[in-house]
């Protein structure tokens, strides 16, 4: 369980506060999952817990909030030095200078002397208050004479003045300077140097910060409040629910008891195994319930951080300050969110059961109790993490999407970045992240995830399937959950990245009409199988059906990205159909080998001609031209990337190749 501390840790409190200690910072370190300690603190915490892995490994410890791994500096740092080499978080002291500035602020260099003078002034340079006598001493030393100093009376002065460079957690003595797109990182001059010289889209804050509001403007402090309202309320559900495993089991006990008296000789010892047994799966429910509370606690405070940085930021913060504060906000949520994942705890029990309690009639037949029955139940954590976790992906998605909507589609090209060959052909697939791809498999049935980091693609995950799956398509506002067809029933997967692919089914669906080629827009699912398409609700109920007699196997439709159109191919034509079933325009392709086909972000349509070539047909079925596919011999289907920054092309001939749009 997590110290008592957690549990005290004010929820509303705008200052802030170390998680260990619960008072006001002092002295700010961060560690690299961007929590934020006292430097006494986290010195404190690194000699009590800093552990070694192995005999030439580094020290490690665990970030006290998060559980991330943290490595020493180097192998013989001691507690002090390791403190001392963490980023000092000079972001949360230029937006606290201002607090209380009239009653509680301090000069800082007559404190070391054991003095307590009020200050009058802000060193940016020193990043601390000082006394009117500390600043004529900065005018009287030449290493101080160039220092920033502002009143702390000029309030306007001091929010324009105390903008300090952003410390680059990696390299020592460097300061972030630009924003690699293609990584989501932000980068000192080193790490650019180094890492980041043959990236596509690599923009200093200058330029990010232009389009910052458009980029992030839903990520404000009012979209944690639901958030923090559910998991109170998990926690109070998770305390309520060990009261009642703790009633539920003394009354079973009572009652046992109770019968195991009236035949005492025949039941001690067949009492005594069972007690042990159900001891044992009540400490282990409960403990799993402690387990889950605490990481939820542990949650709450990553949250409540990220909401009182994110409002002080955006009060007293320069647009720079609020883009890097985004960015960190949302890289530790996210992979906070994605290490509980990792956990696989939140299946919890909710209830007991004891079916029989005929104990002589078990005992002479037996000779055992049976055992008590035990409920477990998904709880509601993981929905509202996914949901939440999703909500700040779908702010970077719909950004980099808007970005490339502003091209003109009917000009863009294809640069190859990765291809594989593969063992039997393969009709769809789909993009779960910027780096793999999800393919449906005939023969044998599966779900394969291949990695399209280097130009040679590779499996990374076979995930088996007892019959064939089709087309595949994504969640509303999420890339990593994702609907499977298997004709006769849907199931919907979660696609969990972290050090290792996993996959994990969610529920399934049964259908009451078989649906082989299956799409997403934003409010309907569109369906097809071989004699009929179909407009369906959010629960695959079909809403309107058209037959459509298709010589294809299997199947294909596709759906846009904005509103709810949908494609697919008949006979010769393309066919364009919106949401209530109405034909907005066919358009005769000329050739009878059309196949897969993929809306682009400007409602254009991308046609496969089983050749090694797309066709591109302008929206509204005027305009069209063809692009040249480089190492594709006949192109059988495509998908874009939710972004539209790549595009998967599946080669009749076994293979499959991923392109940048340029």
């Amino acid at each position: 369980m997590a110290d008592s501390k957690l549990e005290n840790l004010p929820g509303s409190d705008d200052k802030f506060r170390c998680p260990i200690c619960l008072e006001e910072v002092r002295n700010p370190k961060y560690l690299t999952c961007y929590h934020t300690f006292c430097k006494s603190c986290i010195q404190t915490y690194i000699s009590s817990t800093a552990a070694c892995s192995g005999d030439n490994s580094p020290k490690t410890i665990q970030c006290p909030v998060c559980r991330k791994s943290i490595q020493a500096p180097s192998n013989d740092a001691s507690s002090e030095e390791w403190a001392c080499s963490l980023p000092e978080d000079k972001l949360i002291l230029s937006m606290s200078i201002d607090s209380d500035r009239s009653e509680n602020q301090y000069c800082m260099f007559c404190q070391r002397n054991d003095k307590t003078v009020q200050a009058k002034h802000w060193c940016k340079t020193c990043t601390e208050t000082i006394c009117d006598d500390c600043k004529s001493f900065h005018s009287h030393v030449p290493l101080l004479q160039g220092h920033k100093i502002v009143r702390l009376a000029d309030v306007e002065d001091l929010r324009k003045e105390t903008e300090i460079d952003e410390p680059c957690v990696i390299h020592k003595g460097k300061y972030v300077e630009v924003f690699c797109h293609d990584h989501d990182q932000l980068c000192c001059s080193t790490c650019f140097f180094t890492k980041h010289r043959f990236c596509k889209k690599v923009e200093s804050f200058e330029d990010v910060t232009m389009e910052l509001e458009e980029a992030h403007g839903q990520i404000t402090p009012t979209c944690f409040e639901d958030v923090l309202k559910k998991l109170n309320h998990i926690q109070e559900e998770y305390r309520k629910t060990v009261i009642n495993l703790n009633t539920k089991k003394q009354e079973i006990c009572t009652n046992t008891d109770t019968k195991i008296e009236e035949i005492k000789a025949l039941l001690d010892k067949a009492h005594s195994q069972w007690m042990k047994q159900f001891e044992q799966k009540h400490s282990d429910a409960v403990g799993n319930i402690e387990i889950v509370s605490d990481e939820v606690k542990r949650l709450s405070i990553t949250m409540q951080e990220a909401k009182t940085m994110l409002h002080r930021v955006l009060e007293n913060g320069s647009t720079k300050q609020i883009f890097v504060s985004r960015y960190k906000i949302r890289r530790q949520i996210l992979d906070h969110v994605d290490r509980l994942h990792d956990l696989k705890i939140m299946d919890a029990v909710h209830d007991y059961n004891q079916p029989d309690t005929d104990f002589l009639r078990q005992v002479c037949d037996d000779r055992s109790f049976r055992d008590v029955s035990v409920f477990e139940m998904p709880t509601e954590t993981l929905a509202t993490l996914s949901e939440f976790a999703a909500q700040l992906q779908n702010n970077q998605i719909l950004y980099r999407q808007k970005i490339m909507s502003q091209k003109d589609w009917m000009k863009i090209g294809f640069e190859k970045l990765s291809e594989s060959e593969l063992k039997t052909i393969v009709c769809y697939g789909l993009f779960v992240d910027d780096i793999n791809v999800l393919l449906s498999v005939e023969n044998p049935p599966s779900l394969q995830i291949y990695d399209i980091t280097d130009t040679n693609a590779k499996c990374v995950l076979t995930y088996p399937c007892s019959t064939t799956p089709y087309d595949l398509c994504h969640e509303r506002n999420s890339m990593h959950n994702v609907f499977v067809s298997f004709t006769t029933h849907v199931d919907q997967f979660r696609v969990e990245i972290s050090n290792s692919v996993t996959l994990r089914k969610i529920k399934t669906i049964e259908l009451k009409t078989q649906m082989k080629a299956l799409s997403c827009g934003p409010e309907m699912f569109f369906t097809k199988n071989n004699e009929m398409r179909m407009i369906c609700t959010p629960d695959f109920s079909v809403k309107y059906n058209s037959p459509v007699p298709c010589r294809l196997n299997p199947p294909f439709i596709s759906a846009s990205f904005h509103s709810d159109l949908h494609a697919v191919i008949v006979g010769n034509d393309l066919l364009v159909v919106d949401r209530n079933n109405e034909k907005l325009f066919k358009k005769n392709l000329r050739t009878c080998f059309a196949r897969g086909l993929a809306f682009d972000l400007q409602e254009n349509i991308f046609v496969c001609l089983m050749n090694n070539n797309l066709i591109q047909i302008k929206n509204g079925g005027g305009e069209s031209r063809y692009i040249e596919l480089p190492d594709i011999k006949e192109s059988y289907n495509a998908v874009l990337h939710p972004t539209g920054e790549k595009v998967l092309i599946l080669d009749y001939w076994k293979r499959f190749c991923v392109y940048r749009v340029s």
